[in-house]
């Protein structure tokens, strides 16, 4: 099914969210540009607000409109994520468009995500309740904690434990926190079903998207594909790649950070992720985690709500075929 036909139960609720997203991603646009301005448009798979009110409808909520405001703040909490990581990786191109540290400097680009992070803040605020905001906070910390030990790490050996860490930081900790918050108001608590299916369909969505950046062409992407072999990232495909590689193709691997690859090298990093069975072992680690998240909510009551969730953490897999 296409993510359209997926987001139906939601898809009025979804397109306030993407509306009022839309809004503030331009105010936050125009205090660079200035009023008149015409800044560049966003983009995205809404999939975090839509898993938002999701989960509330999975809970029983009987009026989704009123996750509305809380949706619109899990996408803000991604986009300034977005905006952080870019600077860190020194990434010149999101979602097909040129990334706001290219379009600005890295300076203008954190405090773009700073902004959006406070104006995410004050719109869970209106819900007067601690319990929303704190949980959100929570996330924002573990995703910070998460590139935090990152850095302290980069002289130890990784590991597929470390790579699996890191996305659940990075990750996995913002969808756990966007499908459990709406338990604040039905069930005077945040879900921990709902948090256990974020985790694991957080952490299938990244290993998909990690084994894309190795698979995919730029335009499907987004962005430059392998991307992360340039940038001398240690993925789980990654780490996989090259211990299964020889001594010539780990050291053909290693030439290709910091440079611009060929077709030649795309292709042939294309080639040995199937040849060694990388591709299909890391597809294997991404469906473990997809089942643990379709397990987390098997209590929960029939509804339309949780067939959707069951059937978005298969789109989360297939992206990777």
């Amino acid at each position: 099914m296409t993510l359209d036909e997926l987001y139906r139960p939601v898809e009025e609720s979804l397109d306030q969210v993407r509306h009022a997203v839309a809004d503030l991603w331009e105010d936050a646009l125009k205090l660079v540009y200035g009023p008149g301005a015409n800044p560049p448009k966003m983009g995205g798979k809404m999939l975090r607000p839509a898993l938002c009110l999701l989960s509330a409808g999975a809970l029983g909520a009987k009026d989704l409109s009123e996750f509305v405001p809380m949706a619109t703040a899990m996408e803000l909490l991604h986009i300034a994520a977005l905006a952080h990581d870019d600077v860190i990786d020194d990434s010149d191109t999101r979602r097909g468009q040129r990334s706001l540290n290219a379009q600005w400097d890295n300076h203008t680009a954190v405090l773009g995500g700073d902004y959006l992070v406070a104006r995410s803040i004050g719109i869970l605020g209106h819900y007067d309740n601690t319990r929303v905001i704190t949980n959100a906070i929570d996330s924002v910390r573990e995703m910070a904690e998460g590139e935090l030990t990152h850095f302290g790490q980069r002289s130890s050996e990784p590991t597929e434990e470390s790579c699996i860490s890191l996305s659940r930081q990075k990750t996995a900790s913002l969808f756990a926190v966007t499908c459990s918050t709406p338990g604040c108001l039905t069930i005077g608590e945040p879900s921990r079903a709902l948090h256990n299916y974020g985790h694991g369909f957080g952490i299938a969505f990244q290993i998909a998207d990690d084994l894309l950046d190795l698979t995919q062409d730029p335009e499907t992407l987004g962005k430059p594909a392998c991307g992360d072999i340039v940038e001398g990232k240690t993925t789980l495909p990654l780490l996989q790649l090259r211990a299964a590689l020889d001594e010539e193709g780990v050291q053909r691997l290693a030439t290709m950070t910091g440079g611009e690859l060929t077709e030649d090298d795309k292709e042939w990093v294309g080639t040995v992720i199937e040849s060694t069975g990388v591709r299909a072992r890391t597809e294997a680690v991404a469906q473990g985690y997809a089942d643990d998240a379709r397990r987390s909510i098997q209590d929960l009551s029939p509804s339309r709500y949780k067939d959707t969730m069951v059937g978005l953490t298969e789109f989360a897999l297939a992206r990777v075929s």
